[in-house]
């Protein structure tokens, strides 16, 4: 015979509405009349129709989690800080995949929706994504990873003072020919890292002009085009790459050219994910504090979820970065790298800029 609520109670000396308030913590209890019921449901081999009580709740105690793509050390590290922090708080995963897919996107956002999950925590893909302007038709809570949407729950890095910590490190060892490693700008992150970048060089009176940029999306591949790079004159003795992922194809490239690190030319990457600390020599990066970034955004859509119907302001949360200085950048060697004079042949300089109002929040350092 099945077990029932009935049965459970009846075993364990207490009314069928202590098992209920048990199963659906509705009320406190003894801790031995709860370790009575647990040993009931145990014995009888209870088990809670989910089914019917997620619809009398309208609850389904799931969340969707919405990435890019998980080969990425950095969305996966996310992925998993949110997922361990949804089981501790009692929720499912539901895991999806984009692939950097704006349609791909905004299907699995609909399908989650129609699983009834109660909340959706979303990296989206790229500016083109829909995905921000649909979810203001439905009513599951959505927080929004890794990028800011104004007037939406968001929780991201402040990508711009990232930028002008890895400007300010270059300038400061001395470098004055510099070239960058762009990901793609329509994601708005990427975007901030490079204005960032540019401004700090500024207030130094330096610029990178158009041909030391090389454009393309986030990967292994970008990096290896660093090639692109080395054929200039003067050649760059700084690189900037937007993510480590991008630094470590450069960082292959440049060994396989027989190039030395950091006494050739210095790289500054940006994330910090757990490879660049294994480099020989270490990579010097721009750290997101991803943990953090995780558990921010599972704490803010599990207090929506919780709030249910009631009116919440959208909150932007933004969190500092920091510069992890490593082996994989160096002073500028007096007279240029290797002695090779670059002073007569600096890319164009610009005025310093004393004042510069940015889209980010102002943030001091």
């Amino acid at each position: 015979m099945k077990a029932t609520i009935r049965s459970v109670a009846k075993l364990a000396g207490v009314a069928p509405s202590t098992v209920s308030h048990y199963l659906n913590q509705t009320a406190p209890l003894s801790a031995a009349t709860a370790k009575n019921v647990e040993q009931a449901i145990a014995a009888l081999n209870y088990r809670v129709n989910l089914g019917a009580r997620n619809l009398r709740l309208r609850k389904t105690n799931s969340i969707g989690v919405v990435i890019p793509n998980i080969t990425s050390p950095f969305f996966g590290e996310i992925a998993a800080v949110m997922e361990n922090k949804l089981w501790e708080k009692g929720f499912q995963t539901l895991l999806c995949i984009s692939e950097r897919s704006p349609e791909r996107e905004l299907s699995q956002v609909a399908h989650l929706v129609s699983r009834q999950v109660d909340g959706i925590l979303l990296v989206y893909c790229s500016q083109k994504s829909r995905v921000a302007e649909t979810l203001k038709n439905i009513s599951v809570p959505v927080v929004f990873v890794d990028r800011r949407v104004p007037d939406q729950y968001s929780v991201c890095t402040d990508n711009f003072l990232g930028g002008r910590l890895a400007a300010r490190h270059l300038a400061t060892l001395g470098h004055r020919v510099i070239g960058l490693l762009c990901g793609e700008p329509s994601v708005e992150n990427v975007a901030e890292r490079i204005e960032g970048f540019e401004l700090e060089l500024r207030r130094f009176g330096l610029e990178v002009p158009e041909a030391y940029k090389v454009k393309g999306r986030q990967d292994l591949q970008l990096g290896l085009r660093i090639t692109d790079l080395l054929q200039l004159e003067p050649r760059p003795t700084a690189i900037f790459a937007t993510n480590d992922i991008v630094a470590i194809g450069a960082w292959r490239k440049l060994v396989e050219s027989g190039f030395r690190i950091p006494r050739d030319i210095s790289i500054v990457g940006f994330d910090d994910i757990a490879v660049s600390r294994f480099l020989v020599p270490p990579l010097t990066t721009v750290a997101q504090p991803s943990r953090e970034i995780g558990g921010k955004a599972v704490e803010l859509l599990i207090d929506l979820v919780q709030a249910g119907d009631s009116v919440k302001p959208p909150e932007n949360v933004i969190l500092a970065p920091t510069l992890q200085v490593r082996g994989s950048t160096a002073p500028l060697k007096k007279g240029g790298v290797d002695g090779k004079a670059i002073d007569g042949r600096l890319p164009q300089k610009t005025k310093s800029v004393s004042q510069h109002k940015s889209r980010r929040p102002s943030t001091n350092g």
